[in-house]
C-alpha cells in the first residue's frame, strides 16, 4: 500500500470518526437547548394559576400530557409538569390518578436541584394521610421533605408556608396546640410577605380555619368564631369549583371547627348555668351535624364524619336521649360503610396491583429488549473499532515493510541507522546489488524480475537475527544492518548470501545464473559507514560483479 493511499485511508477514517462524534454532539446540543427553550414555556405555565372551570379541565390536562409526551425536559420542569397535572386530576375527583401523578412528579424532582417542589409533594402526600387519619404515615412524610431541604431554607415562600401549616396540622393530631398555634402563626406571617395574588387568599382562609380548631380545642371560643365568621359566605364555600377543590383543605376542617364551636359552646354553657343539659341546644347541635354529615357523605369524607361524631361523643357527650338515638344509628352505619370501604379499597388494590404488575413486566420487557438493543449497538460498535484498529495496524504494517520481498523498508532503514549512529557503538552495514538486473527484466518480463527480488527476500530473511536486520534499499538494491554482536561475522554473512544466490535455479531461465555484488563497512558514532558500504558495492560491480569488497 503506497503511503499517500494509506494517508487517505486513515484521514478517511479520521474524518468519520470526527463526523459520528460530531454529530452526537450537535444532538445532545440541541437536545440541551430544547430542554432550556421548554424550561420557559414550564416556567410560563406553572406560573398562571389554574382555571377553575370544568369546561377547561380535561383540555388542560391533554394539553399537560401531550407536552410531557413529546418534549425533551430538565427534571425539575417535568417533576413540575406532573405535579400540575396532578393537580387537575384532584379536582376531577380521580383521587388514585392524583397520586400516581404525585409519585412521577417525585420521581423527576428528586433527580433535579429543584428541593422546593420535591418538598412540596412530600407535604402533598404528608396532607393524604393526615385527611385519612394515618398520623404516623403524615410524619414519615415530613420527615422526608425535611430530609430534602430545612423548612426555614425553602425559596417559595407559598410551598414554605404550606411546610408550616403541616406542622402546625401534625401538632394538632398530637394534641400539641401551643406549638401547632406558633407554626399555623409563622405560616401566615410567610403569606403576608407575599403579594403574588394567586395563593394568598386561600392559603389564608386555610390556616383560619385550622387556627380556629386550635382556638376550639384551647377554649377560646370568640377566636374560634372570629376566624370563622371571617370566612362565611365566601366564594370558595359557596361556588361549585372552588369547592370542590377546597374540599380537603378549607372546607371540611371549617365545618370541623364549627361543629365543636357549637358543641362547646353549648356544653360549657349548660355546665356552667344549668344542672341539666338543654335538649333543645343539643338537638341545634345535631341538626348542624347533620348537615356537615351530608356534605362529608357527598364528598366521601366519612372518616372526617365519623372523627368528628366520636370527638363531640367523647368531650361534649350529649345527654339528650333523642340525640343520643340519632346519633348511634349514624354511628353504626359509619363504621360498616367505612368497613365496606375497606373491603372495596382492598379489592381495588389487588386489582390495581395485578394491572400494575402487567403493566410493569411489559415495561420490563421493553427494557429487556432495549437492553438486547444497546448491547447489540455495543458490540457493533466494538466490532466497528476493531475493524478500524486492524486497518490501522495493517497500514502501519505495510507502512513499514516492502510488499514484494516482506522485508523492512528504506523508510524503516533509514531510522534504524540514525538509532544505531546516536548508540555511538560499532555497526555494520552490507549494501547488495542484484548484478544485471535491467538485462533480466529485459530478457524475461518484469514478472519474472519480481521473482528474482522476492527469493532474494527469502534468502535474506533466512539470515534475519536479533542482532541482523534485512531491508530494501529500493528497485534491486537491498542493504543488512549488522548491530555490534554480529559485526565480526558481516563478511562471512555477506559471502553466504553471494554463494547461495548464485546456486539458485530458476524456471524462467534454466540456465540463468543471478549473481550479486555487496560492500561492507563497518565503524560507529558519525562515520558514514553507509557511504563506505556503498563505495565497496561499486567497486565490486566495477571489478567484475559477483563478489564481496570490504574495507
Amino acid at each position: 500500500m503506497k503511503r499517500k493511499a494509506a494517508l487517505k485511508l486513515i484521514i478517511g477514517i479520521v474524518a468519520f470518526l470526527a463526523a459520528i462524534f460530531l454529530s452526537q454532539f450537535l444532538y445532545y446540543v440541541n437536545i440541551y437547548f430544547e430542554k432550556k427553550a421548554n424550561h420557559e414555556k414550564v416556567v410560563s405555565l406553572i406560573s398562571e394559576d389554574l382555571l377553575f372551570s370544568w369546561d377547561t379541565l380535561d383540555d388542560e390536562l391533554e394539553s399537560i400530557n401531550n407536552l410531557i409526551d413529546s418534549k425533551q425536559f430538565f427534571n425539575e420542569d417535568k417533576g413540575r409538569l406532573y405535579e400540575r397535572a396532578s393537580l387537575i386530576y384532584m379536582q376531577k375527583g380521580e383521587t388514585m390518578a392524583y397520586y400516581r401523578y404525585l409519585g412521577y412528579a417525585l420521581y423527576y424532582l428528586e433527580r433535579s436541584d429543584d428541593k422546593d417542589y420535591t418538598v412540596n409533594i412530600y407535604l402533598d402526600l404528608a396532607n393524604f394521610f393526615l385527611n385519612n387519619y394515618t398520623g404516623d404515615s403524615a410524619k414519615n412524610m415530613i420527615e422526608h421533605a425535611q430530609r430534602v431541604e430545612a423548612f426555614d431554607d425553602i425559596e417559595d415562600l407559598q410551598i414554605r408556608s404550606y411546610a408550616f401549616r403541616m406542622l402546625g396540622m401534625v401538632a394538632i393530631t398530637d394534641e400539641d396546640y401551643s406549638s401547632a398555634e406558633k407554626y399555623l402563626l409563622k405560616s401566615q406571617e410567610l403569606i403576608d410577605m407575599s403579594n403574588t395574588g394567586v395563593f394568598e387568599e386561600a392559603y389564608t382562609a386555610i390556616n383560619d380555619a385550622w387556627l380556629a380548631r386550635v382556638y376550639v380545642e384551647t377554649g377560646r371560643f370568640d377566636e374560634c368564631q372570629e376566624k370563622l365568621d371571617k370566612w362565611e359566605g365566601h366564594k370558595m364555600f359557596t361556588t361549585d369549583v372552588y369547592r370542590q377543590i377546597m374540599l380537603r383543605d378549607l372546607i371540611v376542617p371549617y365545618y370541623q371547627a364549627k361543629c365543636y364551636l357549637s358543641a362547646g359552646q353549648i356544653f360549657n354553657d349548660t355546665s356552667e348555668k344549668s344542672a341539666g343539659k338543654s335538649e333543645e341546644k343539643e338537638l341545634e347541635v345535631a341538626g348542624f351535624l347533620d348537615e356537615f354529615m351530608k356534605l362529608c357523605e357527598e364528598n366521601g369524607y366519612e372518616k372526617a364524619e365519623l372523627s368528628t361524631l366520636l370527638k363531640i361523643q367523647k368531650d361534649y357527650p350529649p345527654t339528650s336521649e333523642t340525640v343520643k338515638e340519632t346519633l348511634m344509628p349514624i354511628l353504626n352505619r359509619l363504621y360498616t360503610k367505612l368497613f365496606n370501604y375497606q373491603n372495596i379499597a382492598y379489592a381495588n388494590v389487588i386489582d390495581a396491583t395485578v394491572t400494575d404488575s402487567k403493566a410493569e413486566m411489559a415495561k420490563n420487557e421493553l427494557l429487556d429488549r432495549q437492553v438486547v438493543r444497546r448491547t447489540q449497538i455495543i458490540l457493533f460498535s466494538i466490532l466497528v473499532v476493531a475493524v478500524i484498529i486492524i486497518i490501522l495496524v495493517i497500514i502501519l504494517l505495510n507502512s513499514r515493510f516492502d510488499e514484494l520481498t516482506g522485508l523492512f523498508n528504506r523508510r524503516i532503514f533509514n531510522y534504524a541507522l540514525a538509532r544505531a549512529k546516536k548508540k555511538k557503538a560499532l555497526y555494520g552495514v552490507v549494501m547488495i546489488d542484484i548484478d544485471d538486473f535491467k538485462q533480466i527484466n529485459d530478457t524475461y518480463g518484469h514478472q519474472n524480475g519480481d521473482i528474482v527480488l522476492w527469493r532474494l527476500g527469502q534468502l535474506m530473511q533466512k539470515e534475519t537475527t536479533p542482532d541482523v536486520h534485512c531491508y530494501r534499499y529500493g528497485g534491486e538494491e537491498f542493504v543488512i544492518l549488522l548491530d555490534q554482536k554480529a559485526v565480526p561475522y558481516a563478511e562471512r554473512l555477506a559471502e553466504r548470501l553471494r554463494h547461495t544466490m548464485e546456486q539458485q535455479g530458476w524456471e524462467f531461465g534454466e540456465n540463468t545464473v543471478v549473481t550479486l555484488s555487496l560492500g561492507v563497512a563497518t565503524g560507529k558514532g558519525d562515520t558514514d559507514v553507509l557511504k563506505q558500504a556503498d563505495d565497496n558495492l561499486y567497486k565490486a560491480k566495477e571489478i567484475g560483479k559477483n563478489m564481496v569488497i570490504l574495507s
